[in-house]
C-alpha cells in the first residue's frame, strides 16, 4: 500500500482509539443521574358493609395527626364484626392491628388485632372484633397498622356505631341510582327523584337533580365504566346519610383514541318508613389529560374536554410556553419547539390505577420561562416516589432544556390534604432567587431552597388582616392587634421581599380589601366613624377604596372609588369585576344597603392565553386555552421527563401547630373552606350543604337539626341586672340558664361588652360569634340546647329559645316572657339589627 495512504489510514485509528479511550475513562465517573419516579408500594385497606365495600384506604408511613385526619365513616352494626380486605400488591405483611381513639385525641378507647386473616393471591382478608364500649351514633377515629419488615404503615378513618340499618339501605340506594344512569330503562326509575329542569343544561362537568334526564344519562358520550365505583359515607346522622362514589369511565375520541374521566358521585340521602329521599345528588366528570391524544384544535386552541373553567395555568412572557394543571398532572406545550412535556404526574405508564389515581394532591405553579423552564410546588398526600405514603409540599425546578425535576425542598406535614390544602393554599409562592415562600400556622414563612432554612418573616396574621394576589406575587397586611385601626399596610413584593408602606390619610384607618390582577385594592374609614356595637363587634364603614399599580417602579393610585350612598362595607372580586357591599347607617347601626360594582374591561385583553369553551353535540360544553399563536399539530412531539438523583433528602422542618382556632367546611369529605370567622364558615356550610368542624374535629354547625325544639323554661334574669339594658339581661338570662349567675351589669360597667362577658363566663364552652347568619342558621344551636342571643336594636337583645316548622320562640327580657315570631318575620327583626348573635357549645 503506498505510504501516502498509509498514514492517514494509521493517524486516523490512533485518533479513534484515543477518543474511545478518553470517552470510556470520562464517562466512569458521569453516570446518567435520572430516573423515572419509583412505582407505588403500599397496601389498600377496604372495609365492607354486607357485600358493598365502604371505604378504600391509603397508607401514611408516619403518624398524623388524628384531629387534622377527617375522611370516610365505615359504619359498624349490632354485631360489632368489622370485615377488611387488604390489597397486597405483593407487599409482606407480618400483622394487622387496630386503635380507636376520640376525634380530639384526648383519649385511646380500645385497640387490639384483626381475627380470622386468610391471605390468597396478594389479598388479606380479615375481621375486626370491635369491643362494646362505642356509643352509639358517637364517633371516633379508626388507626389500622399493618406491620411490613421493619415499618408500620397507618390508614385512618372516623368509626361509627350505628342505631339503624339506614347505613345499608342508603348504601344499596346510592348504588342503584349509580347504576340506572347507565341503563336504556332509566327513565323507569331517575325523573321520580329529579327536581324541575332548572339547571344548566349544557354540562357534563357538573350534573344534579336540577338538570336534564339525558345528562344525568350521560348524553351522548356513552361511556364506559372501568372497575367498580369506590363508595364512602362521608356523614352519618339522624336527619341523612352522606354517600360519595368515585370511578373511571372511557370514551373513544375522535380518532379512535381512548379517553379517560374521573368521575365523582355525590349523595344526600334521608331514609323514612315510606320511601327514601334524595335531598341531593350530584356528578363531576373530569377528562384525564393525554399529551399523545390529538389535544392541538385548528384555530389554536389546547383542548382539555370537560372539566371546570378554573384552570391553573401559567404562560411565558412571550406566549410561546404553557404549563397547565390537569387533574393533579403538570403538562407544558412549548409552542416553538413543538413539543408537549408531562412534567409531572403520579399516574403509572401501564394505566390508570387506585393507587396512582387518588385525588389527594395539587399542583401550583409558580414561574414559566422562555425555555420552557418551570418552578412549581405540589402539595398533598404522595401517592408514590420517594414521599409515598407521606403528606408534604414539595418545591420542584423543571428544566425545560434536559427535561428533568429536581426536588428543591420537602416540608412534610403530619395532617391531611385537605387541611394542608385549606391552610397553605392561601400562598405559595417561588421568585426567581430559589426563595419559596408560604403561609403555615398564621406566619408567612421564608425558605431558601439552596440553604433550606425557614424565617418566620409575619408571624400573628389574622385572616381578615391580610390579603394575597391572585399570582401570589403580592402580599398585604396589617398587625392583627390593629386590624380596625391601623394608619398604614404593608405590601410585600415576593419577587425580591421589598415592602412598601401604604400611609392613611390624617384622621383615617386603612384596611387591605384585595386585588384585582395584581392591582391592590384598599379601604379607608374616618377614625369618629370606626365603632364597637354594643354587643361587642366593630364596625369599619369606609368611605371610600383606592385600586394601587403594584408595580416594581410605581405605585400610583390607578382609581378611587367613592359610593353615591352608604358607607362601603366589603368588597369581592372575581375575574375582572369588584363587587363593593354597601352599608348604611339605621337606628344607631348598620344594616346591607345593596351592591356596586367596578369592572377592568382591559384585564383580559392583555393576556397571551385566555380560557375559552366550546360546545358540541357528543361532550357539551369543553374548556380550551387560547393562543394567540398558532401551532403545528401534526408535528409535536410527546415527552415525559425524569426525576434527578438526590445524594440526601432535602427535607425542611416547619412547626405546624395552630395557634388559634380554625373552622373548616366539609362537604363529601373535601375541605370547601378554611377560615378563623365561624359565621362565614356557616354560610359557607349552608350554601353548600356542609357541615363545619372545628380544630379538634368537633361539629360546631351542620344543617342537620331536630324537626322543632321547645322554648327553654326556668329563663330568668339575675336580680341586679333587671334594672339595666335587655342587652344585659339578655345576656344574664343566657349565663344563668348555663348555671353562671353572675352580674352582667358589674361585667359591663368594668368596660366589657356583651360578647366578651359571655366568653369570659363560660370557659368550659366553646363560645361562638355566629354574627351574620340568618335565622335559619342559628336555629342549629337552639336544637343543641343552647339558647341564642340576638340583637334587635340599637340597646335592645332578645335569647331565641325554640322553634316550630314555621316559627321562633324567643325569650324577652323586658316582659320576662317567652314570645314568638314567624321566620320571616323574624329574620327581618334581626336582619335590621344588624343579624348581631352570639352562643355557645357545650363540650
Amino acid at each position: 500500500m503506498n505510504r501516502k495512504v498509509i498514514k492517514p489510514v494509521v493517524l486516523s485509528g490512533l485518533f479513534l482509539a484515543a477518543l474511545i479511550v478518553f470517552s470510556i475513562i470520562t464517562n466512569q465517573d458521569n453516570k446518567d443521574m435520572t430516573t423515572a419516579m419509583k412505582e407505588a408500594t403500599l397496601p389498600i385497606v377496604q372495609f365492607y358493609e354486607g357485600n358493598n365495600s365502604v371505604a378504600q384506604l391509603h397508607g401514611y408511613v408516619s403518624e398524623m395527626n388524628i384531629t387534622k385526619m377527617r375522611d370516610g365513616i365505615v359504619p359498624v352494626d349490632h354485631t360489632r364484626l368489622l370485615p377488611l380486605k387488604i390489597n397486597t400488591y405483593g407487599q409482606k405483611i407480618r400483622g394487622i392491628a387496630y386503635e380507636i381513639r376520640s376525634l380530639d385525641d384526648s383519649r385511646l378507647v380500645a385497640k387490639g388485632d384483626a381475627q380470622g386473616i386468610k391471605e390468597k393471591n396478594n389479598e388479606i382478608s380479615a375481621n375486626l372484633k370491635i369491643q362494646n364500649i362505642l356509643g352509639k351514633g358517637e364517633e371516633y377515629e379508626l388507626i389500622v397498622i399493618l406491620a411490613s419488615g421493619k415499618n408500620k404503615i397507618r390508614y385512618y378513618t372516623r368509626l361509627m356505631q350505628t342505631q339503624n340499618d339506614d347505613t345499608q339501605a342508603c348504601m344499596d340506594f346510592a348504588l342503584q341510582f349509580h347504576e340506572y344512569t347507565f341503563r336504556d330503562d332509566a327513565n323507569k326509575f331517575i325523573p321520580k327523584y329529579m327536581d324541575a329542569a332548572t339547571g344548566d343544561t349544557s354540562t357534563l362537568n357538573y350534573v344534579d337533580l336540577s338538570c336534564t334526564l339525558n345528562q344525568i344519562t350521560w348524553a351522548d358520550l356513552k361511556p364506559e365504566q372501568m372497575g367498580e365505583p369506590e363508595a364512602s359515607f362521608k356523614e352519618i346522622n339522624d336527619s341523612y346519610d352522606v354517600i360519595t362514589l368515585r370511578y373511571v369511565v372511557t370514551t373513544k375520541g375522535t380518532g379512535g383514541e381512548t379517553e379517560y374521566y374521573n368521575v365523582e358521585e355525590y349523595y344526600r340521602l334521608r331514609m323514612t318508613e315510606s320511601r327514601m329521599y334524595v335531598l341531593n345528588f350530584e356528578r363531576t366528570l373530569n377528562q384525564i389529560f393525554r399529551g399523545e391524544n390529538r389535544f392541538i384544535t385548528d384555530n389554536n386552541q389546547i383542548q382539555l374536554g370537560i372539566r371546570d373553567k378554573n384552570i391553573e395555568y401559567a404562560v411565558s412572557e412571550t406566549g410561546d410556553v404553557i404549563a397547565f394543571v390537569q387533574q393533579g398532572e403538570l403538562w407544558c406545550f412549548d409552542r416553538v419547539n413543538n413539543k408537549i412535556v408531562q412534567v409531572f404526574s403520579f399516574l403509572g405508564a401501564e394505566g390508570i390505577n387506585a393507587r396512582d389515581n387518588w385525588d389527594q394532591h395539587d399542583i401550583k405553579i409558580a414561574r414559566v420561562d422562555e425555555a420552557g423552564s418551570i418552578d412549581f410546588v405540589v402539595y398533598g398526600y404522595m401517592n408514590r416516589g420517594d414521599h409515598e405514603g407521606e403528606v408534604g409540599t414539595a418545591v420542584y425546578h423543571y428544566d425545560g432544556l434536559v427535561h428533568t425535576i429536581e426536588e428543591e425542598i420537602f416540608i412534610p406535614s403530619d395532617v391531611s390534604y385537605e387541611i394542608l390544602k385549606a391552610q397553605m393554599g392561601q400562598l405559595m409562592y417561588v421568585n426567581e432567587k430559589g426563595t419559596f415562600y408560604l403561609i403555615m400556622d398564621q406566619k408567612l414563612y421564608s425558605i431558601d431552597t439552596d440553604k433550606r432554612t425557614p424565617e418566620v418573616l409575619v408571624k400573628d396574621l389574622k385572616e381578615s388582616c391580610y390579603k394575597v394576589s391572585e399570582s401570589n406575587q403580592y402580599f398585604a397586611w396589617v398587625d392583627s392587634e390593629k386590624e380596625y385601626k391601623s394608619d398604614v399596610i404593608h405590601l410585600m413584593n415576593l419577587k425580591n421581599a421589598s415592602v412598601y408602606d401604604i400611609k392613611a390619610k390624617k384622621g383615617e384607618y386603612i384596611l387591605p380589601l384585595g386585588f384585582i390582577d395584581e392591582d391592590f385594592i384598599y379601604g379607608a374609614a374616618k377614625k369618629d366613624k370606626v365603632m364597637v356595637a354594643a354587643a361587642g363587634n366593630t364596625v369599619f364603614p369606609m368611605k371610600n377604596l383606592t385600586i394601587m399599580d403594584t408595580s416594581e417602579n410605581s405605585h400610583s393610585i390607578l382609581k378611587t372609588y367613592e359610593p353615591s350612598r352608604g358607607s362601603i362595607g366589603s368588597i369581592s372580586v372575581e375575574d375582572y369585576t369588584i363587587t363593593i357591599h354597601l352599608i348604611k347607617k339605621s337606628g344607631g347601626h348598620y344594616v346591607a344597603a345593596g351592591t356596586d360594582a367596578i369592572m377592568n374591561r382591559e384585564g383580559d385583553t392583555e393576556e397571551k392565553v385566555t380560557v375559552g369553551s366550546t360546545v358540541t353535540d357528543r361532550k357539551e360544553t369543553q374548556y380550551q386555552l387560547m393562543m394567540k399563536n398558532g401551532a403545528d399539530a401534526s408535528k409535536i412531539k410527546m415527552l415525559t421527563s425524569k426525576s434527578v438523583l438526590l445524594e440526601n433528602p432535602r427535607d425542611v422542618s416547619v412547626k405546624n401547630k395552630e395557634s388559634q382556632e380554625y373552622f373548616y367546611v366539609y362537604k363529601k369529605g373535601d375541605v370547601l373552606f378554611a377560615t378563623d370567622e365561624i359565621a362565614d364558615a356557616i354560610v359557607c356550610a349552608n350554601n353548600h350543604m356542609g357541615v363545619v368542624v372545628d380544630s379538634k374535629q368537633q361539629y360546631v354547625w351542620m344543617r342537620a337539626r331536630k324537626s322543632a325544639q321547645t322554648a327553654f323554661s326556668s329563663l330568668k334574669v339575675n336580680d341586679a341586672d333587671k334594672s339595666s339594658s335587655s342587652v344585659v339581661q339578655a345576656v344574664s338570662a343566657m349565663l344563668n340558664y348555663r348555671g353562671n349567675g353572675l352580674s352582667v351589669k358589674e361585667l359591663i360597667d368594668n368596660g366589657g361588652t356583651p360578647k366578651s362577658a359571655i366568653e369570659n363566663t363560660l370557659k368550659d364552652s366553646v363560645v361562638l360569634d355566629i354574627s351574620g347568619c340568618t335565622v335559619e342558621e342559628i336555629l342549629f344551636y337552639v336544637s343543641k340546647g343552647s339558647p341564642v342571643f340576638a340583637m334587635t336594636g340599637t340597646d335592645s337583645a332578645v335569647l331565641v329559645t325554640g322553634y316550630t316548622s314555621g316559627s321562633i320562640y324567643y325569650y324577652d327580657p323586658q316582659t320576662h316572657s317567652t314570645r314568638s315570631k314567624s321566620y320571616k318575620d323574624a329574620d327581618d327583626w334581626f336582619r335590621k339589627a344588624g343579624y348581631i348573635f352570639f352562643t355557645y357549645l357545650d363540650r
